[in-house]
């Protein structure tokens, strides 16, 4: 058995973003994925990348992480606030982070209204039932999927 390949549309998550326009880790990978898939993000992620940007980066941040946010389909929460509960409780549930967070539930109820897998680092993820993917993990699975070189 060989491991599944990333959904054809991928939920990404503030900190994927975050990490692109700090430059940090993030920024050839996120090349790479957005030529063969689509990416979403929640409104709120929105909100939070460009409200985090602006207080730690400055105005470089911003120029940098706006366009990532215009390159992708933000959702309006009204698209997927109908999972809200329902992720929240299954984020209390998981185990992987330990804490019981549940602010990141915008973006597992919008992986379930879209039926998405979800980029991210966070590992609040993991547990819920729902495929997450790392950096890492998303990288090998696109290269497996790349065909072979003339």
């Amino acid at each position: 058995m060989s491991p599944r390949s990333p959904s054809p549309a991928l939920v990404v998550d503030s900190n994927i973003i975050l990490s692109v326009a700090f430059g940090l880790r993030s920024r050839s990978i996120f090349k790479q994925v957005a030529t063969s898939r689509g990416l979403l993000t929640s409104a709120r992620a929105r909100e939070e990348v460009l409200g985090t940007a602006a207080h730690v980066g400055g105005a470089e941040a911003v120029e940098i992480a706006a366009p990532l946010l215009d390159a992708m389909t933000v959702v309006d929460a009204d698209l997927y606030e109908g999972h809200l509960a329902a992720a929240s409780a299954v984020l209390r549930h998981a185990v992987a982070s330990r804490n019981g967070s549940m602010k990141d539930a915008h973006i597992l109820a919008l992986a379930w209204a879209f039926d998405a897998d979800i980029w991210s680092h966070d590992r609040d993820f993991a547990g819920t039932g729902w495929p997450s993917w790392s950096n890492a993990n998303l990288r090998a699975s696109l290269e497996r999927e790349a065909p072979p070189a003339p």
